[in-house]
């Protein structure tokens, strides 16, 4: 079994970050071909408002500023904006690039478009919020698992963290069993004070899981008032169902 060790993800600490960007990120290809699907996908006009949440580097919201878009793209880490003001100054490009957490976002103007590519939340009123960013006839879009897809149910990452709080010692280990497709996950806890140590685990079917992340995407957009939710692949195909492909784009008409 292959096996994989990653740290948890702490965005918005710099030390943290900065190695982010060296690993963290698909490749520089993958983005804007990703970049250039959603653009086939919902086609807007000239000049559209896109909000891009948790941009990241910036790769997405410079290939739609180039293509004559008006893009301001949001994240919470410092690191991260710097280095896509950076880019978008080598492109020549004027992207509105902010610092801040999606999750307590506060604007008055309104967007055609609201994106959140790779790892969406739609959790802690995300999907109220993004309806509440998007202009009349505006689209979210958003990337999500195939639940169908050979690689979900046999999904290498495995990892171990672990952090000291006052005293008490975390640690966290998450092993992948690719032949069974589930994931074992285990929680101890060393007080070193009391000599108390606790221990917790759970197995997860991976499919079952994104099944229901996905399901769960669908039921949240719909509370959030989105009446038009489809699924589209990279290619900008609308979905059937089946195992291929792997990553499919969530969209959502207001």
């Amino acid at each position: 079994m292959k096996r994989i060790r990653r740290e948890a993800c702490r965005y918005g600490e710099p030390g943290f970050d900065r190695e982010y960007i060296e690993w963290g990120f698909h490749d520089r290809e993958t983005q804007i071909t990703e970049a250039q699907s959603v653009l086939r996908i919902l086609n807007p006009e000239t000049s559209a408002r896109i909000l891009d949440l948790a941009c990241g580097i910036g790769t997405h919201a410079i290939c739609w500023a180039k293509q004559g878009h008006q893009v301001t793209g949001v994240d919470i880490s410092q690191t991260f904006i710097a280095e896509a003001k950076k880019a978008a100054r080598r492109e020549g490009v004027s992207v509105n690039f902010q610092v801040g957490d999606v999750k307590a976002l506060d604007f008055t103007e309104e967007f055609d478009i609201v994106s959140w590519i790779e790892k969406p939340t739609f959790h802690h009123g995300m999907p109220e919020a993004i309806w509440g960013f998007l202009a009349a006839d505006g689209h979210f879009i958003g990337d999500v698992r195939n639940p169908e897809h050979p690689r979900t149910r046999a999904r290498t990452g495995n990892w171990r963290t672990w952090r000291e709080e006052g005293g008490v010692f975390h640690l966290e280990a998450h092993e992948t069993n690719e032949e069974t497709g589930t994931r074992q996950d285990v929680w101890i806890r060393i007080d070193t004070e009391q000599g108390i140590i606790e221990e917790d685990s759970s197995t997860n079917d991976l499919r079952a899981c994104v099944g229901r992340n996905l399901n769960t995407a669908r039921d949240e957009l719909t509370k959030a008032g989105f009446a038009e939710i489809n699924l589209w692949t990279m290619e900008g195909v609308l979905f059937g169902g089946g195992e291929e492909p792997y990553w499919l784009w969530i969209v959502a008409k207001k």
